[in-house]
């Protein structure tokens, strides 16, 4: 059983974003084979947020419809309903620090403060993970190589 963080890019093809799914029937496979493998499934914050932001960029009515379905998985997961569960994790001053000391070497690659904060929860996970692997989910290549027995630092595309 496999600990995957769910990236934006994930969320995206599960919601069936327009412009934002071609992945949609991969991604769907891999969802049923982890749930069947009860892999546990870890939705971040920055995942929520980056989501959130590029369904509202949607043109017309669908953008309601979207939204509506995301705050229902959204909904679920507070209620513990989801097929993942939340990434609690506390934003406090060290975590601010461990960003402002991360971001310039991540920046100089091309990674943003969300892929930034999405492998801040992936070293989470390996930390507390008891042996068990820990990888991010996503159609990202620099994320989804994000392995615990694997590459500690991302690669751009």
């Amino acid at each position: 059983m496999t600990i995957r963080i769910i990236d934006t890019s994930i969320m995206l093809n599960l919601l069936e974003v327009p412009g934002r799914c071609s992945n949609k029937v991969i991604v769907m496979k891999q969802f049923d084979e982890y749930i069947k493998a009860k892999d546990t499934l870890v939705l971040p914050l920055a995942t929520v947020i980056e989501t959130g932001n590029q369904i509202a960029q949607v043109n017309g009515s669908l953008r309601y419809e979207i939204a509506k379905k995301f705050s229902e998985y959204l909904l679920k997961t507070a209620d513990g309903d989801a097929p993942w569960s939340f990434a609690k994790s506390e934003v406090n001053l060290d975590e601010l620090k461990y960003y402002a000391e991360h971001y310039l070497d991540y920046a100089k690659t091309g990674v943003g403060m969300g892929d930034l904060s999405i492998i801040r929860t992936f070293e989470k996970c390996k930390e507390i993970s008891l042996g068990r692997p820990v990888m991010i989910w996503s159609t990202d290549a620099h994320l989804a190589a994000m392995r615990s027995e694997g590459e500690e630092r991302p690669r751009r595309k």
